[in-house]
């Protein structure tokens, strides 16, 4: 049995309270990844600011939790996958896009299926990826830059994929329906 601590905000160590309540402030809850970071400060700190960070690069917020949901597909992560699902639709992605994305399927937008195809692809094969793959993502008007953007993306998921999977970690119920298997609806 894994010993991982699900933390309250009264229960968290000091340095986690604020972050703590910032989630449930942002949230409306405290999401469940975010108790059990609390239990290691700085792992909940590294994740705020690399979200943070993240979210100042040039894609728009729902081609970012796009790219945020296409690498928590290839690490198998279901919270996260509901979460970017939620997310990704907030900010404005058609749940068509949504369906095909989390069903592995092409996307009728072209742009973006070339966007998810390269994150997919990048998280798959940890960064070793064919210079192919990189002409395909060029040629549709991407840039050297956007390649670094979507990596530091992907670390942000490697981060939080990676505790979900540890601590064996579930959604919160206002994630439920966008649960994986679910189909997303406008």
């Amino acid at each position: 049995m894994k010993q991982f601590t699900k933390h309250s905000i009264e229960s968290a160590p000091e340095e986690s309270k604020e972050l703590l309540k910032y989630g449930e402030k942002k949230y409306g809850t405290v999401p469940n990844l975010f108790r059990y970071m609390a239990g290691a400060p700085a792992s909940l700190e590294a994740y705020n600011s690399l979200f943070a960070i993240f979210a100042k690069t040039s894609f728009s917020a729902g081609e970012q939790h796009l790219i945020l949901l296409a690498a928590s597909i290839v690490n198998d992560c279901a919270y996260c996958t509901a979460a970017h699902t939620r997310a990704s639709k907030a900010n404005g992605m058609p749940s068509s896009i949504l369906n095909a994305v989390r069903k592995e399927k092409p996307l009728e937008d072209e742009r973006l299926n070339v966007l998810v195809n390269i994150t997919k692809k990048l998280t798959e094969t940890r960064g070793n990826i064919v210079v192919s793959d990189l002409e395909t993502f060029y040629n549709a008007g991407f840039t050297p830059e956007n390649v670094l953007e979507i990596i530091t993306g992907i670390s942000l998921k490697t981060l939080s994929n990676y505790i979900n999977h540890v601590t064996e970690n579930v959604i919160n119920e206002s994630l439920e329906p966008f649960a994986v298997g679910k189909e997303i609806e406008d």
